[in-house]
């Protein structure tokens, strides 16, 4: 990417950061990430060509891609120099314009799309990804009846069928680190989602391997059309990808402890591969 902004200057702000606002409601602080913004005034009257450049050579590549920080592409938020923050494009009616534009733009390019919907994201945003029927994320551990008394686990099975099943992402600890560090109230909550007691989930339990598996069947059992597993969650480790706003050695060099090309005669691989094919099988994801 530096080397398409630094050919494209005139389309970016190289004096301003993209990152996040604060949000006082989750106790988020604003992040800054020293990326340039985007001059939409400048792509739009070209027809987003480099967007739409880059879709395309995405989907020689893949079958499918995710957008990073969906809610960016609709209204992005930024740092000028001074410090002051703003969004582009300033307002709700001309942020869902310009996101739905972006989508379609996407979509457009002939390959699966994906978004990053996490976090702080309005619902004007939520609806139009809905009405586009393009699937978001729903990482289990948070998928909550946040207004229900007790804040239950939704069933997996009531997700929606345009979404994406997830155990973690690469910026949350891993599946075994959450149970870890899961107060009593959250495990037993958690083990109510159905078929969990009864796959092996004790919610008094330190996390195991029938804890591990009872997890990832009721995540194969989601209504979403996709269900995505990170290989740490497979084999049950608690090796983190990712902190965000870290800034650290250890993020992003994580490594499998065998050979890629060596997984097919490792017995642990062996017996995860026969194991996600078993659950692939029971819910029809073959």
């Amino acid at each position: 990417m530096l080397a398409d902004v630094w050919s494209r200057q005139h389309e970016f702000r190289i004096d301003a950061s993209v990152g996040v606002p604060p949000d006082p409601l989750s106790g988020q602080e604003a992040q800054s990430w020293g990326l340039p913004a985007y001059r939409w005034e400048i792509s739009e009257p070209g027809d987003f060509e480099w967007l739409r450049q880059r879709a395309h050579r995405c989907t020689e590549l893949y079958d499918g891609f995710r957008l990073d920080h969906l809610v960016g592409f609709y209204r992005m938020f930024f740092r000028d120099p001074d410090g002051q923050g703003h969004f582009s494009p300033a307002g709700e009616p001309a942020q869902l314009r310009h996101g739905e534009q972006l989508m379609r733009l996407f979509l457009a390019s002939g390959a699966r799309i994906i978004v990053e919907d996490l976090g702080v994201v309005p619902d004007f945003v939520r609806e139009s990804l809905s009405r586009l029927r393009i699937p978001g994320l729903k990482v289990m551990r948070w998928e909550r009846k946040w207004h229900d008394d007790g804040q239950p686990f939704r069933d997996p099975a009531d997700y929606p069928v345009d979404s994406v099943a997830m155990s973690s992402t690469h910026d949350t600890e891993t599946m075994g680190e959450w149970w870890d560090n899961a107060g009593p109230d959250e495990r037993r909550l958690c083990a109510e989602i159905p078929g969990l007691r009864e796959n092996g989930c004790d919610p008094d339990a330190p996390f195991s391997s029938a804890i591990r598996d009872a997890l990832l069947r009721a995540l194969f059992s989601a209504a979403s059309d996709l269900a995505i597993v990170s290989i740490q969650d497979v084999f049950g480790w608690r090796d983190r990808v990712n902190t965000p706003g870290v800034i650290s050695h250890h993020n992003w060099t994580w490594r499998l402890p065998w050979p890629v090309d060596a997984l097919g005669s490792q017995p642990d691989a062996q017996e995860r591969a026969g194991f996600l094919r078993l659950l692939s099988g029971e819910s029809h994801r073959g």
